[in-house]
C-alpha cells in the first residue's frame, strides 16, 4: 500500500494576493513561482484558488481591467489534510478537476500546496520504472490549429475540450505550442489582448517524446523543464498523442 503523505512533498511556500489584486499581479505573481496558481488570502485566512483555468475563463468573461483576484478565484480552494495520503490526493485532483491542492493542518489553517507535478512524480516514479511507454497512456485526442487563430479563439477551445494546450503541425509535425498558462499569464499582454493572433504566445521548436519512450523518463524531464504537456510522436516525427501529469496520475492510481 502506498502510504506517503502530501506532508512529504508540500511546497511550504505557496504565491498569495489579496482580493482586489489585478490580472497583471496575479499573472506576475504566477510568473515569478512558475506555478499554475496563487491562493487569495484576506486577514490572514485563505479564501481561493486562481488557477490557469480559472484566470483564463475570468479574462474571456470581463475586460482585463475587471479580472481581479476575487472574480478569478475558486471558492473554496480545493484541498488536501497534510496527513493524507498521496493517491487520495490524486483522487480529489481528478474529482475537483484541478492541477493543485491546498494543504491544510489539523486547525484548518493553510501550510502550503502539492501540484499535479509533485504528486505524479512521486506515484509515478514507484509504479512506472519498467515497461510503461508513453503510447500506454497518452491521450489520443491532439487539438490542432493555425497560427493566425486569435489568443481568445483558442482559449475557448481549450476550456470547452478541458484540454491544456494547443499545437501547430505541419505535415503531421508539431510546429508550435500554446498553453494555457501562456494565455492566461501573458496573452493580455499581446498588442491586442486576447484578439492578437496566438503566434505570439507559441513555443518553438516543440520538445516530442517518442511514443516508444518509458513514461517515468518523460516524468523527469517534463520535472526539468518545468513543463506540463509532452507531445508524443512516432519514429517519423508525426505527432500521435500528448502525454500530460493527468494521464500519469491517472494510470498510476490504478496501481497505488
Amino acid at each position: 500500500m502506498f502510504s506517503r503523505t502530501v506532508s512529504e512533498i508540500t511546497d511550504r511556500r505557496p504565491a498569495h494576493v489579496a482580493p482586489e489584486a489585478s490580472w497583471a499581479e496575479v499573472a506576475r505573481a504566477m510568473a515569478e513561482r512558475r506555478r499554475g496558481c496563487v491562493f487569495v488570502r484576506e486577514n490572514e485566512a485563505v479564501s481561493g484558488m486562481i488557477t490557469e483555468g480559472s484566470l483564463l475563463k475570468c479574462l474571456l468573461e470581463v475586460p482585463t481591467a475587471e479580472a481581479t483576484a476575487s472574480r478569478a478565484m475558486l471558492a473554496p480552494a480545493p484541498g488536501i489534510a497534510v496527513g493524507g495520503i498521496i493517491p487520495h490526493a490524486c483522487r480529489i485532483l481528478q474529482e475537483k478537476r484541478v492541477k493543485h491542492l491546498a494543504v491544510y493542518d489539523t486547525a484548518g489553517l493553510m501550510v502550503g500546496v502539492v501540484s499535479d507535478m509533485d504528486l505524479a512524480t512521486a506515484l509515478g516514479l514507484d509504479y512506472m520504472m519498467e515497461n510503461t511507454t508513453c503510447q500506454t497512456i497518452m491521450s489520443k485526442s491532439v487539438l490542432a490549429g493555425p497560427a493566425e487563430m486569435t489568443a481568445r479563439a483558442v482559449a475557448q477551445a481549450l476550456l470547452e475540450r478541458r484540454m491544456g494546450c494547443m499545437l501547430t503541425v505541419q505535415d503531421g509535425r508539431p510546429t508550435g505550442i500554446v498553453t494555457e498558462w501562456d494565455l492566461a499569464v501573458r496573452g493580455p499582454s499581446l498588442a491586442d489582448g486576447l484578439d492578437s493572433p496566438v503566434a505570439g504566445l507559441l513555443s518553438s521548436p516543440v520538445t516530442c517524446v517518442p511514443q516508444t519512450g518509458m513514461v517515468y523518463k518523460v516524468i523527469l524531464h517534463l520535472r526539468q523543464k518545468g513543463q506540463r504537456h509532452a507531445p508524443v510522436v512516432d519514429e517519423a516525427g508525426r505527432i500521435q498523442g500528448i502525454l500530460t501529469f493527468s494521464d500519469i496520475i491517472r494510470r498510476a492510481v490504478g496501481f497505488a
